[in-house]
């Protein structure tokens, strides 16, 4: 991604996105996080930037890379 605003809302998209296909909600997603849900919904609409360490903990959840997340490869699951 050569833009930082394009990389920031193909990240959100897609953390958004996985989290819908794999049916958790906002707020399981934010206990598992140990944020609030407000908290959590800020991060998904790009209203603040994610630490890493809730990037790593979301791909973890979700079986994908962080590439993924950040718009640097198209597939969704990481290579067994």
């Amino acid at each position: 991604m050569e833009n930082y605003m394009e990389t920031r809302e193909v990240m959100f998209k897609r953390i958004k996105a996985l989290r819908k296909k794999e049916h958790y909600t906002q707020n399981q997603m934010a206990e598992k996080l140990c944020i609030s849900r407000r908290t959590y919904a800020n991060y998904e609409r790009g209203v603040h930037a994610m630490p890493v360490e809730v990037l790593v903990v979301i791909a973890d959840t979700f079986g994908t890379s962080l590439d993924y997340l950040t718009g640097r490869c198209q597939e969704e699951r990481k290579a067994s």
